[in-house]
């Protein structure tokens, strides 16, 4: 029948960070949710020991301090995706209403189809991120409304794009 949890408690548990363990905390914060019976494929170990390894205080605190630096560097990316919004929503108004962006002697610059088209879809990406959340994600603004289509018909083409340029840009 075995010993009982309690008597190994002392015995199973890591007492300090190898190499391996800290990569195995790197996977695990990486791949989100991973099982043991994975982690021990990949470490050629046996699951009862990725669980001893995983369950102990010193990989649990390496697996908090790596998670933590984790979101430390999303939050960065957070912010410098705020910093890039005015920007955008710069580039998606030129591109809206066709104003000629200028160089520093005041000339307009004229891009290509493919350059705008990079600029535009890099413009739109940013805005998708600003409010921290991933492209098509939770709470996302659902832009191609199929019941107002009918509605588009009927607009002035100066019409169409103020409201879209609304829709994109509202808080």
């Amino acid at each position: 029948m075995g010993r009982p949890v309690e008597a190994l408690t002392n015995r199973v548990q890591i007492s300090q960070m190898k190499p391996h363990h800290r990569s195995m905390a790197r996977d695990i914060v990486a791949m989100g949710e991973i099982r043991n019976k994975d982690l021990a494929r990949i470490y050629n170990m046996l699951p009862p020991q990725i669980s001893i390894i995983v369950n102990s205080p010193v990989f649990q605190a390496e697996l908090a301090r790596l998670e933590d630096e984790v979101e430390e560097s999303v939050c960065h990316v957070r912010s410098g995706i705020r910093l890039l919004v005015p920007r955008a929503e710069q580039v998606l108004k030129e591109e809206l209403f066709k104003d000629e962006e200028e160089d520093i002697n005041g000339d307009p610059i004229r891009l290509t189809l493919p350059e705008r088209k990079l600029r535009l879809g890099v413009a739109l990406d940013v805005l998708d991120r600003s409010e921290g959340k991933g492209k098509n994600g939770d709470g996302a603004t659902h832009l191609h409304l199929h019941n107002e289509l009918h509605l588009t018909k009927q607009m002035t083409t100066e019409e169409l794009k103020t409201d879209i340029f609304d829709l994109i840009t509202k808080d």
